[in-house]
């Protein structure tokens, strides 16, 4: 009896080692920028320390990746989040984005993060360090706000300012 459990094991382990070369999301691990976050932006230090602890590791391409996140089926989870987190927004290229586009991140940034919507829950349930005290949540959505006018003020010099929303 013993034999037949440890040739299951063993071949459980073999499994689980061959699924670890299989990234279903693409290889995000293979991605590593060290391009500043949010490049051209004006951010305050305390926001910039509050954004890498909290939004970097999906939405740019300086994540850390724990060890969990290198054995199936949670590495396909982390994977997953990140491919999703990057797609939506890659702080990593800020700078490739339309000053339009930019302004239209900025936007969802500051009513994600004040709704509470980001970070996400399954993220915070591991990452305790990752959720947003009520003081760093106005000071992100204040940023961003402030930031999505300074944008849109040069954009156009010569038009008002947009009536605050």
């Amino acid at each position: 009896m013993k034999k037949r459990w440890r040739s299951i094991l063993l071949v459980l382990v073999i499994l689980a080692v061959i699924c670890s070369f299989i990234h279903p999301f693409g290889n995000v691990k293979a991605v590593r920028s060290d391009h500043a976050l949010l490049q051209g932006l004006n951010i305050p230090p305390d926001v910039s320390s509050t954004i890498r602890r909290s939004c970097a590791d999906c939405h740019s391409e300086q994540t850390v990746w724990p060890l969990y996140s290198y054995v199936v089926p949670s590495s396909w989870l982390v994977e997953s989040d990140v491919a999703g987190g990057r797609s939506h927004l890659n702080m990593s290229h800020w700078e490739t984005l339309s000053s339009d586009d930019q302004q239209q991140a900025l936007s969802k940034i500051a009513s994600m993060v004040k709704n509470r919507k980001m970070p996400l829950s399954q993220y915070l349930l591991i990452h305790r360090d990752a959720k947003l005290s009520d003081a760093e949540v106005d000071a992100i959505y204040n940023w961003a706000r402030a930031e999505r006018k300074r944008l849109s003020a040069t954009d156009n010099p010569a038009a008002p300012a947009p009536p605050a929303k």
